[in-house]
């Protein structure tokens, strides 16, 4: 390699959104420590990581979505629905096994109705998910009446157990979640779909790939990380209602806008979400460290996402120059 291919490499390299959003995190993690130093202890950091454990895994779904030109803004009320159900069986004795396993096949069965519909009906995957959204929503209410479904620590596994009595288990569930849509997106025929049909999706079709069951692939591919989302959100919070996971939705999309994706499809990585997952969740533990009113954290939320599109443009023009 020369010295200008290595220069290239290089400027790519230090501009590229995961190393952004580091810095993004490193700056945080500092200005919020000489605040308040309980903020980079490790049981802080644990806290972080396992609360970002089930917006990582929408996320890192939402990856799949966007990056194939879709979306699915039916997410949170899908949770809502889907942990009601979960949490109204184990109260009747089902197998907490069971219940998972019913939580990701009731998910992807959701998941691919969104899917489906869009294909049906040949409408965006926006408009379909914004009516099964309330779909979901509706049949939770009238399954739990409107009230709470409790689970007194029956459910509490995912969220209490620790690798070698240290490492929560939720860090394990997160990151090879990542791992193994990093791994599907890189070296999967599905993973080159993916890339080929959020670029072009006539170019696609007629390069031999057929689109219509790919895009049921990605939405399936979505439901079983929301289910494995669900899984933990109740373990965690052990009880559910309809609201229960309402706006995880727009945060996953922030997120994943946030760690470079395109809006547009055909561009992005699980990467740069995982890191977007990672600054929205330590925003949010920070805004608490400091003291600041909890009204402020979605104005926040929305600086950091435009800040962060901000960049994008930028270091996209920058990169335009460096190759010209």
């Amino acid at each position: 390699m020369d010295k200008t291919a290595s220069k290239k490499y290089i400027g790519k390299l230090l501009f590229s959104q995961p190393v952004i959003l580091f810095a993004f995190i490193v700056i945080i993690g500092i200005i919020t420590s000489s605040v308040n130093a309980k903020f980079l202890t490790w049981t802080n950091i644990s806290s972080i990581i396992s609360q970002s454990t089930s917006l990582g895994l929408v996320a890192a779904g939402m990856t799949v979505l966007i990056i194939s030109g879709h979306f699915d803004i039916s997410v949170g009320n899908m949770i809502g629905f889907t942990t009601c159900v979960m949490a109204m069986l184990i109260n009747k004795g089902v197998n907490s096994i069971l219940v998972s396993i019913f939580a990701i096949i009731l998910c992807v069965i959701c998941s691919l109705l969104n899917g489906g519909m869009s294909i049906i009906f040949n409408a965006p995957s926006f408009i379909v998910t914004l009516a099964t959204s309330s779909l979901y929503y509706g049949v939770a209410l009238i399954l739990t009446k409107g009230y709470m479904q409790t689970l007194y620590g029956k459910y509490r596994f995912l969220a209490s157990y620790k690798i070698l009595g240290v490492i929560p288990f939720l860090f394990l569930v997160l990151f090879a979640g990542f791992l193994l849509v990093y791994l599907l997106m890189k070296h999967t025929r599905t993973g080159r779909e993916i890339f080929a049909i959020g670029t072009n999706a006539n170019a696609a079709y007629l390069s031999g790939i057929n689109v219509k069951f790919s895009k049921l692939k990605f939405f399936a591919i979505s439901g079983v990380l929301i289910g494995f989302a669900c899984m933990v959100l109740l373990s965690r919070i052990s009880g559910a209602q309809a609201t229960t996971g309402m706006g995880m939705e727009l945060q996953a999309i922030g997120a994943v806008v946030i760690g470079g994706s395109s809006i547009n499809g055909g561009k992005g990585g699980v990467l740069g979400t995982l890191f977007g997952v990672i600054l929205l969740s330590m925003i949010s533990n920070a805004i608490n460290m400091l003291r600041i009113s909890a009204y402020y954290q979605d104005i926040v939320y929305s600086l950091v996402i435009l800040i962060a599109l901000a960049i994008t443009a930028l270091r996209n023009i920058m990169l335009e120059r460096q190759e010209s």
